[in-house]
């Protein structure tokens, strides 16, 4: 009876160490994307995360809310006719 419940407790322990090695944890958000001055930055400042809706959507999908932090446009390519400068 004894062994009987060590094996028991055996079998709950690796059980349960097993459950949480395969429930995947939240990747980080790349929070180098927050605008200075944002919201999200602000936030993160403070120690918290954003509280915005739309900021908490994005953070559950491991991304930065692309509203609050709008991507930088790279400057426009030169026309192809253009002439060359030295």
């Amino acid at each position: 009876m004894k062994n009987l419940l060590r094996l028991l407790a055996l079998v709950a322990v690796c059980s349960s160490l097993a459950i949480a090695a395969t429930t995947p944890a939240a990747p980080a958000v790349d929070k180098s994307k927050f605008k200075t001055g944002g919201c999200c930055d602000k936030a993160e400042k403070g120690g918290k995360p954003c509280a915005h809706p739309c900021c908490v959507k994005a953070a559950k999908d491991s991304k930065v809310c692309e509203k609050c932090n709008p991507v930088a446009k790279d400057a426009p390519a030169p026309a192809k006719d253009a002439p060359a400068t030295k």
